[in-house]
């Protein structure tokens, strides 16, 4: 899927949500109508897929290009609007469950699951026009003040195993990590330093875990791993 280049209709249902506005990256384009995010490293605005972004918090009620430093943007959230569907394995229907997350394929396409950790929340789903369009509510309160819980797996080689793909990082993210095969010459305890935090979401966040036995590097621990990222 792809980002649009142009306005495109908002779609919203009802009365008019909550608006504010919110400083944009700089030199980046925003087209109205589209799903926004802010950036974990810094809150700047961007499209909804940009690496780095955290979940959808509304649509852009105005189009920005090239945005210049300070620059903000128009944005309208605790709304429902239409959204595109997605294709097959990702669309929803009308069995899908009133109220389960919606995922940002693009900024202005939604899928009913995240494409194995890679995609982030926009909203949640409220049920499918008669054309085919997904009705979302997409509200800051709903997804960024949610608690969120990230899971997968890794396996050790030489007791590192750096993890980037798909994960969001931020200033207080807490990880948990258990060992669940044992291969090598495998630690006693895992460890993900300060040092080896890189906050930002998708693309841009990642975590390095250590393996350690008795306090000293495990290096030939090739072992596999279970963790859970909160907050």
């Amino acid at each position: 899927m792809a980002n649009v280049s142009n306005e495109i209709e908002p779609g919203g249902i009802g009365q008019d949500g909550r608006r504010f506005h919110v400083p944009c990256k700089t030199a980046t384009n925003i087209y109205a109508g589209t799903m926004v995010a802010q950036q974990v490293s810094d809150g700047l605005l961007v499209a909804a897929t940009s690496a780095g972004a955290g979940p959808a918090i509304g649509i852009a009620a105005q189009t920005v290009l090239a945005a210049t430093a300070g620059q903000r943007c128009l944005v309208e959230t605790d709304r429902i609007f239409l959204r595109a569907n997605g294709l097959t394995t990702d669309a929803f229907s009308d069995a899908s469950l009133i109220g389960s997350p919606a995922y940002a394929l693009d900024d202005h396409t939604v899928a009913d699951n995240d494409n194995s950790g890679t995609l982030q929340q926009c909203g949640t789903f409220q049920g499918m026009e008669a054309d085919g369009q997904v009705r979302v509510k997409i509200s800051p309160d709903s997804v960024v003040g949610a608690l969120t819980v990230q899971a997968g797996r890794g396996t050790f080689a030489a007791g590192v195993r750096a993890i980037a793909a798909g994960i969001t990082v931020t200033a207080t993210s807490r990880v948990i990590a258990s060992r669940v095969t044992e291969a090598g010459t495998d630690g006693d305890e895992i460890r993900v330093p300060d040092a080896d935090r890189v906050v930002g979401g998708p693309g841009t966040g990642s975590l390095t875990f250590r393996s350690f036995l008795s306090g000293v590097a495990a290096t030939s621990d090739t072992s596999t791993f279970d963790y859970v990222i909160v907050g």
